[in-house]
């Protein structure tokens, strides 16, 4: 068993970390100040929260890149074939607390409160600087939607993603995850990446079974990007709905990015076969 003393010893900034926090590599993390550049490299942040259910699905999130600020939102009604979304530049119409996500944009409003049942921390160097990241999986989130003339009560499972580093100036990732039940009736989530925490070990790819998280190994995607294909077995299939899509040129910073609600069926890894599955895939490449 170890002592007290070797659980809080720091992990090596120059290996990639998953933990609780306690023993956290120590350099500037959240919720320490980090400098807006570390080895020639920009700071960069974002909060971002999606909400899964049958009915409905949304998303919303908080971004900046150096000095620039953005935020964006997109709520799919699955139910009324409706999708709705959009972002700005230095506003404030996307309020993130620590159990709470409001948006209040016009004719759009979210209120949507959950409880965190499952978290974790990541952590990688990222050539002479790093990346960190706060994940969050919450199975009980309840609210409501309104867009025009549409109010809708929803209840579902939240994903929170904090992300704070100095990325590589060139960064690329795929990002898939979702939430719904298997052959047995449990609840299970899963999330899968290449391209940011995707260490063959203390990565971020994750399977949640009735809250519970168990790190998994590497994963791939296919060219179309609709298929996800896991190292310990099993395939998933996505099914595009709708699209949150954004293209930025800011001269020397550019960004593309995409951004799928849908729905996944097929085998974890584990013999866990989804029953239905909502979520979303997400495709970004980045020159910042």
């Amino acid at each position: 068993m170890m002592t007290s003393s070797q659980e809080m010893t720091p992990a090596p900034p120059g290996q990639p970390y998953r933990g609780n926090g306690i023993d956290r590599p120590t350099v500037p993390l959240p919720p320490d100040h980090l400098s807006l550049f570390r080895a020639g490299q920009l700071r960069k942040r974002w909060h971002y929260v999606s909400f899964w259910s049958r009915e409905l699905s949304f998303c919303a999130a908080r971004v900046s890149v150096g000095p620039l600020r953005q935020e964006y939102w997109a709520i799919w009604d699955r139910t009324a074939q409706e999708f709705r979304e959009r972002s700005h530049m230095f506003k404030r119409y996307v309020l993130i607390e620590p159990n709470r996500l409001q948006v209040n944009d016009r004719d759009v409003a979210i209120d949507v409160t959950y409880q965190s049942c499952s978290s974790f921390e990541v952590y990688r160097p990222a050539q002479r600087a790093y990346i960190w990241s706060h994940k969050d999986y919450c199975r009980q989130a309840h609210g409501t939607v309104r867009y025009g003339s549409t109010t809708r009560a929803v209840t579902g499972v939240v994903f929170v993603d904090i992300n704070t580093g100095y990325h590589e100036r060139h960064t690329h990732w795929l990002w898939a995850a979702a939430a719904g039940s298997d052959q047995h009736g449990r609840l299970v989530a899963f999330n899968a990446i290449t391209g940011l925490f995707d260490t063959i070990v203390n990565s971020e790819r994750t399977i949640w079974i009735e809250g519970d998280a168990q790190e998994i190994g590497p994963n791939t995607f296919s060219e179309d990007l609709l298929t996800v294909g896991f190292a310990e077995g099993g395939t998933l299939r996505f099914k595009r709905e709708a699209l949150l899509e954004h293209h930025d040129d800011f001269l020397v910073i550019r960004s593309d990015y995409f951004h799928w609600f849908g729905t996944y069926s097929g085998m974890l890894p584990g013999g866990i076969e989804l029953h239905e599955a909502f979520g979303v895939f997400e495709r970004h490449d980045a020159l910042w």
